[in-house]
This record gives C-alpha cells, structure tokens and sequence, in this order.
C-alpha cells in the first residue's frame, strides 16, 4: 500500500510540472536558507571546538570605573606578575600565560623577507591552548628565550619543502631565533586568528627595559593574562583570590578582576557594565529567527498552493471516495505526497548549500564546512524531511479529503466564505514577515551610512602608514627629509599608533578639581613633530609641541575634548595631570575628538605626548593633485633604501577606517539576501493564492465578461483583496519591526533614528511587488474566452 502512495504521488508530481517546480523550487531555497544558517550558527556555538579544554580556560580582565562619570570599562590589561604568583599561590589554578600586545615584524631567511604578524607568549601557552602541532614539542617549545613557532602557511614560504624545525631565522634584523614548533595556521577569526609566529616571553624581557622594569609591579597593567583551572574548579573562589592577591599588593587600586570564559570569547566579546553580555551573539540570534521564518514562510507557500490546485484534484478525491477510499487513506495519500516533495526539496537543497558554501564563508570570514561524515546531520536532515513533509502537508491533506464525494464529483469543492480564510492569514503571515526584514535592513544600512558620515575629527584622505622597523626607526629623519624632498608628500609624522587604531592606556590619579583616590583613564598615543598638521586633527585650544626644539616639550600633553570634558575642566591651559607612578604633565593644548577605534561609540579620553623613542607607526600625507599610485611608486624607493631588510608594506588609513565597518556591512549584505529570497518565497505563495481565486472565480468572470466588463475593472476586483492584504501585512509588520531594530540599535551609544520614510518606502516595495505578482493571474483570466468558463461541467 505504501508503495502505491508514493507511485501516484510521483505520477501527480510529473503531471504537473509548474506545479511542481514552483513548489519543490520554493521549499528547497526555504530549505537550504534554513540549514545554512543552521550550520553557521553550529559552527559559532562551537567555535573554539577543537581545544578540549575549553571549558577550563578564562582570560584574566581588569574592570574599571570612571568616578567622575560612573562609566564603567573592561580591559584585557592585568598587571605583570599576575601570572606567576597566580599560579604559584592558587591551586586551582593549572597553568597561566601572558602575552604580548606586538604587530607585524620581519623574518628572514637567507635572500627571503617576509613581514608577518607575531607576538611573544609565555611558556605555558601552548599547554592551554592546544593547537595542533605538527612539529616540535609544545610543552617546551617555548622554554628557550630565543626559539620561535611558526604556522604552517610562514614555515612553507620561508623554507620550503625543507625541514623547517630547528632552523635558524633573522628575526626583525636583529635578533638569531632557532625554529622550535610548527603549528597549524591559526583559525580566522579566532583571537589568535591573525597571528603568524610566536615568541617566548622571555626574549622580550631580555630586549626591553620596561618589562624588567614592571616584572614585579602591581601598578602596570601591560600584559594579557590567561589561566587554565583544574577540572571541575569553582570559578568564584579563584575570582576572589586574584581580587585579593591584586588587594594585597595594590591597596590603592580602584578596578575589579573578571573571569572572561573561552566559551564566551566568540559570541560574548562586548562587555557592559562588566558584563560580557552582548557582541556577536546578537547576530546569531537574529539570523537564527530569520532562517526559522524563512522555512516557515516556504512551508506557508507550500499549503498555499497546494490548496489553489485542489480544484484540478476535486474530480480524483470523489471518485477515491465513491469507490471506498476513507478520510485516513486520503490524508496518508496526500502526507505521502508531501513527503516525497519534501524530500526532493531537500536533495536540492543540500546541493544548493554545498554550491553556496564557498561564497557564504567568503562573505563572512568563516570555515563552515559540510558535514558530510557525520551522522547526527543526516539524521537530523531524515527528521527535518518527517517533519517539514508533515507540517506543510497537514492543513492541504485534511483540506482535500474533507471533500464530500458529489461535490467533489461536481468540482465544487469547498470555498471558504469568511473574510480571514486560512490561506489569506498565511498570505499576511508572509509579509508581515517579508516586510519587516525589508524595513530591518533598511535600518541596519541606514546606522552603517550615519556611522560613516559621522564627523571623524581627521582628514583620512591621502594618509598613508607604514610599520616601522629597526632600520626605518634609526633612519627617520632621513627618510623625512627624502619623503619631502619628491615634492609630492605634504606633511611626515610618526607615532605609536595608526590614526584608525590605540593600543595603550594609563591611569591618571589626579587631575584639576579630582577628589582623593579618584582615577580615570586615559589612551596613550605618542607623538612626534607635524602629527596635528599631517593627519588634520584641529587645535580647539592651546599650542602644538614645539616644533623647533621639541624636546623641550617632553613633560607636556595635549588632550582631546574627550579627556576635558572626562575631567570636567573648564580653563585646561597650563594645568597638571599626574599619571600613577608620580609623572607630573602640563596640558598645552586641546585637540577635536578624533575617531580612533570603535565608529559606532563615543570617543575615548586620549592624551597626545611627545616621545620621539615610541613609535610604531610612520605616517605621510601626499598632496591633492597626485594619485595613490603615483605617490606610491615615487615613495617605495626610499623606504627600500633605508629599511633594505623588509618588503615595503603600506595601509591607507581611509582603508583602515572602512575596514571597521566590515562586520556590520556583512550583516547588511546577509539581510538584503535573506530579504529577497523572504518576498521571493512570500510571492510564490502569493501566486498561489491568486491562482486559487482566480479558479474559484472562473465562472464569475465569465459572465462578468458577457455583461461587458473591461480587462481593467476585472483585474482591479482580482487584485483589489490582495492589496488590502499586503496594506494589513504592513500595519502590522510597522510596529513589530521597529521594536525589534529599535533593541538592536540600543547596542550603539551613536545611533540612528527609525524614520518614517523606512515604513513608506517598505510598505510602497511590497505594494509595488504585490500588483506586479497579482496581475499576471488576474490578466491571465481576464483575457480568458468566456465561453470557455461558462460551458458546461
């Protein structure tokens, strides 16, 4: 008997072909939208999978809080020793490392140079998090002060076929590193993600005073701390013993320690209020309820048209049940129908995700991969199938077999009279849907746009910045004068950040009007002559550094309005700021606030200061008349001539700036492709709706045609109901998606407003959409020859 289901469900498929077509075609993109978004979602929850110890590693953050404001912060900054006397004096503590904030450096071996981006760690890392080696011993890899482990991806570009272990490489042209690991390439997107080598911690310690000199101070947050802790630990009581070890050793310390989860680091990346309780999460969620909506407005589509072509099936139906076929028989008949259509939406769709893979991941910096070998996915795909085939099925199979055999003989099958029909509440169901999607992605490229347009406080434009190097940081001032002697570079600066980055901050314990044990903070960037002139950041107040003699402005700041208004000074000019550790700084001048680091937030509290030996970062401005790739090719030269051991690397700091963008405009991009395909699968089912009404009308427009009505009046009176409908959908949709953009947009301090254009514009779209489907039905059957659909059943 089973076996016959599917036979006549397979012959009815065949039978009508665009039919089916349009209804296996929706369900599959439906399908494949649905278990896309799935797998990213899987692949999100489970990102940092491969270390097995995930559940046991936390990274140490310092929480603090501004007095003045109640402002309250969290940072990756904890103080040097932490991780040592953490280890050695918690025992639920198992392993900690630290590690080094570094950039890119260069790499040489033999006539290769390579500039790749590394940082030092301690020796213990690689025994919390555990990359997969694929040589070397990560257990000692790092006990050496001058061994180095590099990725695959380096090791193959500087050796080769050649065994890369235990070879030796130049390393910033300066220091001998002995290869002691090859590990795989870090995962994109990882916190690690960009990183391309690493250096024990010890070879910094040995190269640079100030870690000497802050190895045992509890006033310099300079290190990133991360703490593997025995299994089944109690996560609270080691929380308060770092507090009190901090406590004992920092009584004047204002800031609270936090315990940052490695299962939180990807989806739970933004703190508030100390708090990690927001960041990509966010994304997931709203993704997640659209592929659910997605499916569920394909499986909406499919009953929609199912029941519009029960009037081809009415005749099969009465004689089915003349010659004794029961309701159940028919349900199953009809089920099994649904099913099978299920399942050839499935297979269709599991090819359209394994097409679309590779521009999925490409569009969102993942590594989603098929699943191919794991049976909990096929068997949840089987589950999805039943499932999917059931719920679409069940309205259409007891709909048909509900269909009493003389009616059914006759074609009069059964016409619902009420004004909100099962089939028109799925319709506006669609679009309410359809069209909030519409207006949230409106809104999310609406905040992109205001956050672009916002006043960055610099002139970005022609700005270009270089790494700084051993040889480049010795050869500076030659390199300015040769850069200003081409005749196309304006202006030439250094400093120990990108203009579109900042790295530092400091604690100021008293300033102008600050009560007792009062704090705040500050981003540190250091300067040296022509930064204010080459990057355009306009004085509001004060002076400039010195730019004759500027040495003697080595105990001077400029602060921007940010920093002024944190303090709550009202005449800054002249005044001191003293930074914990007793440095007294006199304020000279007051800069615009200039966006360096997050476009959607307010900006920091920065001082500027002059520091001619703290410099990372060379930036020039070439002037308006000349290209990008003029000034390029008349600059490259220099730089090869006086930093001969690295590859001239440069950014474009207006491409730095866009790049803060990426992540929103990805999901803007994500939304008006999940958009498309939503009013794409809302207009199937709209067409199937038309074609139901316009079957179930046939003869009334018969006779409406002989008593000389017009194609025009006969399409106004088909389309007139599915307007009314979509105009429904809209009122509706109008307030469901503001509530829910108006919460999304509450994670931006600098926001957008929800025009009431955004609800026009979607609401004429949908409109716009609507007529255009509609038409073609009501057209169709307005041209149709009345003779035809007055004859005889």
């Amino acid at each position: 008997m089973l076996r016959n289901y599917f036979k006549i469900a397979w012959r009815n498929i065949l039978k009508n072909k665009l039919y089916s077509i349009i209804n296996i075609g929706g369900l599959a993109v439906g399908m494949a939208v649905a278990m896309l978004i799935g797998l990213w979602i899987q692949y999100e929850f489970d990102f940092y999978g491969e270390h097995k110890n995930k559940n046991q590693i936390y990274n140490v953050v310092t929480n603090g809080k501004v007095p003045s404001s109640g402002f309250k912060y969290t940072t990756q900054a904890t103080p040097l020793p932490l991780y040592v006397e953490s280890k050695n004096l918690i025992p639920e503590i198992k392993h900690t490392a630290i590690v080094n904030w570094r950039g890119k450096n260069g790499l040489m071996v033999g006539d290769k140079k390579l500039t790749k981006n590394g940082t030092e760690v301690s020796e213990d890392f690689f025994k919390i998090f555990q990359f997969k080696f694929l040589a070397g011993d990560p257990n000692t890899a790092l006990n050496d002060p001058n061994s180095i482990v590099l990725t695959e991806s380096v090791a193959n570009d500087l050796f080769g076929q050649k065994e890369a272990l235990n070879q030796m490489i130049r390393w910033n042209n300066t220091d001998n590193l002995k290869v002691s690991g090859i590990v795989e390439d870090m995962k994109k997107g990882s916190i690690f993600g960009e990183r391309e080598y690493f250096m024990a911690y010890k070879h910094l310690e040995n190269r640079a005073a100030w870690v000497r000199e802050s190895k045992n101070s509890w006033l310099s947050y300079s290190a990133i701390t991360y703490a593997e802790l025995i299994p089944d630990a109690n996560r609270e009581l080691v929380l308060s013993k770092i507090k009190n070890m901090i406590k004992n050793h920092d009584k004047t310390s204002q800031n609270e320690i936090g315990l940052h989860a490695m299962t939180e680091w990807r989806l739970y990346d933004a703190f508030e209020n100390w708090e990690a309780n927001s960041g990509r999460i966010t994304y997931v969620k709203m993704f997640g309820i659209i592929g659910i909506l997605v499916l569920l407005l394909a499986c909406i589509n499919f009953t929609n048209l199912s029941t519009a072509h029960s009037q081809k099936r009415a005749k099969e139906i009465g004689i089915r049940k003349a010659v004794g076929s029961v309701k159940r028989q028919l349900v199953i008949q009809f089920l099994t129908e649904s099913i099978l259509m299920v399942s050839v939406s499935m297979i269709l769709s599991l090819i359209l995700i394994i097409s679309l893979l590779a521009a999925f991941n490409s569009l969102l910096g993942t590594v989603v991969v098929f699943p191919i070998q794991n049976p909990f996915f096929w068997l949840f795909t089987l589950a999805t199938i039943i499932t999917t085939g059931l719920l679409a099925g069940f309205y259409p199979a007891f709909y048909l077999s509900s269909f009493t055999s003389i009616k059914a003989l006759k074609g009069k099958y059964l016409i619902t009279k009420t004004v909100f029909s099962p089939r028109k509440i799925l319709v506006v169901a669609q679009f309410v849907a359809s069209i909030s999607i519409i207006i949230g992605t409106i809104i999310i490229y609406k905040q992109i746009q205001f956050s672009k347009n916002r006043p960055l406080g610099y002139d970005a434009k022609n700005v270009v910045m270089v790494d700084i190097k051993d040889d480049l940081f010795k050869n500076y001032d030659l390199v300015k004068s040769e850069l200003l002697a081409i005749g196309i570079v304006e202006n030439v600066t250094k400093a120990s950040n990108a203009i579109s980055e900042t790295s530092s901050n400091s604690v100021i314990e008293s300033f102008p009007g600050s009560n007792a044990g009062e704090t705040i903070s500050l981003v540190n960037i250091a300067t040296s002559s022509d930064y204010f002139k080459t990057i355009k950041i306009k004085l509001i107040e004060g002076r400039d550094f010195n730019q004759s003699n500027i040495d003697v402005d080595t105990d001077k700041v400029i602060l921007n309005q940010a920093a002024v208004d944190l303090m709550k000074l009202t005449d800054p000019i002249g005044k001191i700021i003293t930074e914990r550790g007793g440095k007294r700084q006199e304020i000279i001048g007051v800069a615009e606030n200039a966006i360096m680091e997050n476009p959607f937030e307010p900006v920091r509290a920065t001082r500027f200061m002059y520091d001619k030996y703290w410099a990372s970062v060379l930036m020039f401005r070439f002037k308006e008349n000349t290209s990008a790739s003029t000034a390029i090719a008349r600059v490259s030269h220099i730089f090869n001539k006086f930093n001969p051991s690295f590859p001239f690397e440069y950014r474009f700091a207006s491409e730095e700036f866009d790049k803060k963008f990426k992540f929103e405009e990805m999901v803007g991009k994500l939304a008006t492709f999940f958009a498309i395909l939503a009013i794409f699968i809302s207009c199937l089912g709209l067409f199937g709706l038309a074609s139901f009404v316009a079957e179930q009308r046939t003869k009334e427009i018969g006779v409406r045609k002989v008593l000389g009505a017009s194609v025009t009046s006969l399409w106004q009176m088909l389309s007139k109901d599915f307007v009314v409908l979509v105009l429904l959908s809209c009122l509706i949709a109008a307030p469901v998606a503001y509530f829910f953009m108006n919460e999304w947009l509450q994670k931006y301090t600098y926001r957008t407003e929800i025009s009431w254009w955004i609800f026009v514009v979607a609401g004429i779209g949908a409109l716009t959409i609507t007529v255009l489907t509609v038409s073609y039905q009501a057209i169709k059957v307005s041209l149709m020859n009345p003779v035809k659909s007055l004859k005889s059943d």
